[in-house]
């Protein structure tokens, strides 16, 4: 922890000349135009397999990048309820992640709408009536609208509370310092009723309403776990799942935040905010994720193999056994458990910005592998058990590289105009009744 009094001021500096760098914003553009290509190939190309496959792209990023939105902008709330000091370092990242929850939301109700939901067998099969009722196609595209859309509403109300607040007293800093006010901020703190009232109304509201955010990212989360991914295979069941799939998605919700914070502290202005020890506390808890998503994958896979379960069993060995999804399989867990286990038990690489943000890239490509074994072989098996290939080409890659860039330019154009860090959160200054127990060590990182 942090026992100096932060300074806001290169922060405040950068924003009114602040724009996305064209290289990102091209890039990033030029990604999702590949996306958009892979897609139309995919979904239009006129080859029955290649819809399959486009199929199961899509809802393989559609799980990964909307857990990684949702996972990252969680940061914040668990902050919020634990009263961590450390989290607010991230929480202007997170909050912005939460910008790409409507865009993963608007591509799943108009993928679903358009014929995606054509990839599911019990929207083919007669399944048994408790299953039926279950999976008519009227009921399951409601909860997921109303599901996701009630995440969606809250989180946004969230950020408008925080943004409110730091944009008000950023612009009083701002004047002090005599730099020009973005427009747009004046329309955002209409009847601004003065920094110590505003911020108390905003800190009161965000602890009120996280607990809230939390309780329904586990259920609603728990229900997209199994309608969108398990239902894949619709005879196969496995309780620990849900919570598998929403554990994890916090997982990955961190390992981009610390990647977009290593990499854009510089644009944002606020390197002299993001000390190595914060670095490190982040990269504890990936680490802890790491070995809880270890821990959870081998409970699942243990009581399944040893009780040799008929209606789950082929499931598992599908991905692990079988000639098309085994060895992709072992090195999904060597991505995300083996090496980052190994590799993150190290204390001093943490605290390494340019060493770490290489460990959770490799994290990152492991947790897109992992989505991608828990529902491609379920569409593989169904649509296209003929073929002994694996289906990873032109559409699967060309499809995650458009989420991705699409994802990027949604984050970098939200924080262009906002300041980079929480300016107004009290919780961003030291704690007065902390006391380092090797007062010339902290020093010395500091």
């Amino acid at each position: 922890m942090s026992s100096e009094t932060p300074n806001f001021e290169p922060m405040l500096r950068a924003i009114p000349n602040r724009t996305v760098p064209s290289n990102i914003r091209n890039g990033s553009l030029a990604l999702a135009a590949i996306g958009i290509v892979a897609s139309l190939y995919g979904f239009l190309g006129g080859d029955a397999e290649l819809v399959h496959r486009a199929q199961g792209a899509f809802i393989t990023n559609f799980m990964y990048f909307n857990g990684i939105a949702t996972g990252g902008f969680l940061l914040a709330t668990i902050g919020m309820v634990t009263h961590s000091r450390w989290p607010r370092r991230f929480k202007r990242l997170s909050e912005a992640f939460a910008m790409f929850m409507p865009v993963t939301y608007v591509l799943l109700i108009a993928f679903l709408l358009l014929g995606g939901i054509d990839a599911y067998p019990w929207a083919h099969e007669s399944m048994p009536p408790h299953k039926a009722i279950y999976f008519d196609k009227t009921f399951y595209i409601a909860r997921l609208v109303i599901g996701l859309g009630i995440l969606i509403a809250l989180s946004q109300i969230f950020v408008r509370a925080s943004l409110r607040a730091d944009i008000g007293v950023a612009k009083e800093e701002m004047s002090k310092l005599g730099l020009a006010i973005p427009e747009k901020w004046e329309s955002m703190i209409g009847g601004w009723s003065g920094a110590d009232a505003e911020v108390q109304k905003a800190q009161s509201k965000m602890l009120t309403m996280s607990p809230i955010i939390i309780v329904a990212y586990a259920l609603i989360f728990s229900m997209v776990s199994v309608d969108v991914s398990m239902s894949l295979a619709p005879h196969f069941f496995a309780n620990m799942f849900p919570a598998w799939y929403f554990m994890s998605a916090i997982w990955s919700g961190l390992v981009y935040l610390a990647i977009f914070s290593i990499l854009g502290s510089k644009w944002l202005g606020t390197s002299n905010l993001m000390k190595l020890n914060f670095y490190h506390d982040i990269g504890k808890l990936t680490f802890a994720f790491c070995m809880f998503w270890g821990y959870t994958t081998f409970a699942q896979y243990l009581p399944i193999w040893y009780g040799n379960m008929t209606e789950e069993i082929g499931y598992i060995l599908y991905r692990t056994h079988g000639e098309v999804f085994g060895t992709m399989s072992m090195v999904t867990l060597v991505l995300c458990f083996a090496a980052p286990w190994s590799i993150l038990l190290s204390r001093e690489l943490k605290k390494q910005p340019k060493s770490y943000v290489w460990i959770i890239g490799m994290v990152a490509v492991g947790i897109w592998c992992e989505r991608y074994i828990v529902n491609m072989p379920s569409i593989h098996s169904y649509h296209m058990h003929e073929s002994t290939s694996l289906p990873l080409g032109i559409v699967e890659i060309g499809m995650s590289l458009g989420f991705l860039g699409l994802f990027i330019y949604v984050v970098t154009n939200y924080l262009k105009d906002k300041p980079g860090a929480v300016i107004s959160d009290p919780l961003m200054q030291p704690d007065p009744e902390h006391v380092h127990v090797h007062p010339h060590v902290a020093e010395a990182h500091h």
